[in-house]
């Protein structure tokens, strides 16, 4: 179980069978409507351009306060370390490379050099307006320092970004948790002990980087190998869910960062999985399979994150005076420093390929700095921390922490979040257009190929030629759509036009085929296995529209 549950109804006593349980069968119901009601929503808000985080945040936070709902608190052993594995291996299994590399400056800015600077200024700003000690307060920076793997990834994929951007984003929020977290280990260490050690810090800092990367390679080695002997899609998939644990698990226990372990397997496997390492078969079942599984992950953690709310503020014993004051300028640091970092240090951060001070470096700067969201790993790092110290005296600060830290998550979770997306449209950032034709002169690549090879075989083989026809004149036809551009007396915006109305022609024709297969079926001319066969083959039609 992720939870802890502390009120509700209980299994009755003189019922043997029930005993053990944390869950009766009144809970498993509220469960079940509660899901069903944030799923609808989510889906109902997803169309008003409302980010998923964002909406399963808010609705923890509105059933947390209903009556008949169990309190529950995120536990946070099962985020870290059973969660956000999934999570960061996706990612980096979807990410480029590539692209980390040549965005490796802004990456490393971000995910180093500004975690440190926001959790030191946190630190600052709890010990002197909190009258936080100064170890529980470097606790609290540390925890908020790193943005959010899963809320960087599920909303900056769909809000339309330059892929430019999307992979900093993402970079950053893969890579900081290495810097974040063991700053969060020493800061634990010296809140519960009393003991802080510089050179034990940069050690373990350096063991943490080396150490997950070496676990990394090895298990993505090792996957690739056993993957590459297997061709059958559910064991595919099954053991890409083992690997992702494989090598976080394995990097946390010998203490090296399992969160770069896993990073790096996942970059490993993907970039690996092209061409004939994988069937095309294992490849669309894996897709589908793990943006199902991210999902689901995700709503968990975002919904419990809005749940733990109602318990968690009422533990503080900390005056609400002084603790609001104190999360109000915690806030106001963190997205303050980040927005002031985009533009002090604009040089470091500024993307691969653009030009000192061109058009585009505000706006994407702006944006940069708006995307620092905090998520469930922020909480589950905080609610981590040992409520005693050593001698078993209890540790003071730590439910002011929490509570803070709680608020840091809420406004840039749901207030980022909720404005990110109007920040985006209004600001109309295009896409680079050294990669906008680099995918247009692939697509043309592969294309051309394909008629040539075509031309080949007609030269080698005796094949119909009506077969070659009808191939030949599809490669050409997608060759002139993708080489065409409009004419003299024709507008960009005429050009788009035709195009959309070429691809609603098309889906238009999808739809008449699906309508005569359900009409086939009804008339009992077709069977139920036929008709899935050939409407999986309208189905990957379809797909290839969307994508072109």
């Amino acid at each position: 179980m992720g939870v802890s549950t502390c009120r509700g109804p209980t299994p009755p006593r003189h019922r043997p069978a029930d005993r053990g349980w944390a869950v009766s069968e009144a809970h498993l119901l509220v469960i079940l409507a509660v899901a069903s009601v944030t799923l609808v929503a989510v889906a109902a808000l997803r169309r008003l351009g409302v980010p998923a985080p964002v909406s399963l945040v808010c609705a923890g936070l509105v059933i947390g306060f209903l009556p008949f709902v169990p309190d529950v608190v995120l536990q946070p052993d099962v985020a870290l370390y059973g969660l956000l594995p999934l999570l960061v291996f996706d990612a980096a299994v979807t990410s480029s490379p590539t692209g980390f590399v040549r965005q490796a400056r802004s990456i490393g800015t971000l995910a180093v050099a500004l975690v440190v600077a926001t959790g030191l200024a946190v630190a600052a700003v709890a010990h002197w307006l909190g009258q936080l000690d100064w170890p529980i307060a470097m606790v609290l920076g540390a925890a908020v320092g790193p943005t959010d793997a899963s809320a960087a990834t599920s909303v900056a994929r769909r809000l339309g970004l330059p892929r430019r951007l999307v992979t900093i984003i993402e970079g950053e929020a893969l890579f900081n948790d290495a810097t974040a977290l063991v700053l969060y280990a020493a800061a634990v260490a010296a809140a519960t002990s009393g003991r802080f050690s510089a050179t034990a810090t940069v050690a373990r800092i350096g063991w943490s980087v080396l150490g997950g990367v070496v676990i990394g390679s090895a298990v993505g080695v090792v996957g690739r190998w056993l993957r590459n002997r297997v061709d059958d899609p559910p064991i595919e998939i099954v053991g890409s869910i083992l690997l992702a644990y494989a090598a976080y698990l394995p990097a946390q226990a010998a203490g090296a960062s399992g969160v770069l372990a896993a990073v790096t397997a996942g970059l490993y496997l993907g970039w690996h999985a092209s061409g004939g390492a994988l069937s095309a078969r294992s490849r669309l079942q894996s897709q589908v399979f793990w943006e199902t599984l991210v999902f689901l992950v995700n709503a968990t953690l975002f919904v419990l994150v809005g749940l733990s709310f109602h318990p968690l503020s009422t533990v503080t014993k900390t005056p609400a005076g002084r603790l609001g004051a104190t999360a109000v300028a915690v806030v106001v640091t963190v997205v303050a420093l980040r927005l002031v970092w985009m533009w002090a240090f604009g040089w470091l951060v500024r993307p691969a390929g653009d030009t000192p001070g061109g058009r585009r470096a505000g706006p994407e700067r702006l944006i940069l700095g708006w995307s620092g969201m905090r998520g469930a790993i922020t909480l589950a790092a905080l609610l981590a921390v040992p409520t005693a110290g050593e001698g078993g005296r209890p540790l003071p600060g730590r439910d002011d922490i929490v509570f803070v830290g709680f608020a840091v998550i809420l406004v840039t979770l749901v207030g980022q979040g909720l404005t990110l997306p109007a920040l985006v449209r209004r600001l109309r950032l295009p896409e680079n257009p050294s990669v906008a034709d680099a995918e247009q002169a692939a697509r043309v690549a592969v294309t051309q190929a394909a008629l040539d090879h075509l031309d080949q075989l007609a030269r080698q083989e005796h094949l119909p030629g009506e077969l070659l026809d009808a191939l030949r004149a599809q490669y050409q036809g997608r060759l002139h759509r993708l080489r065409s551009e409009p004419d003299d007396g024709e507008s960009a915006e005429d050009h788009e036009a035709a195009v959309t109305a070429e691809r609603a022609v098309r889906r238009a024709i999808l739809d008449a085929q699906r309508r005569t297969l359900l009409d086939l079926r009804g008339r009992r001319r077709l069977g139920t296995t036929t008709l899935r066969m050939l409407e999986r083959d309208l189905d990957l039609e379809e797909a290839r529209l969307r994508q072109g």
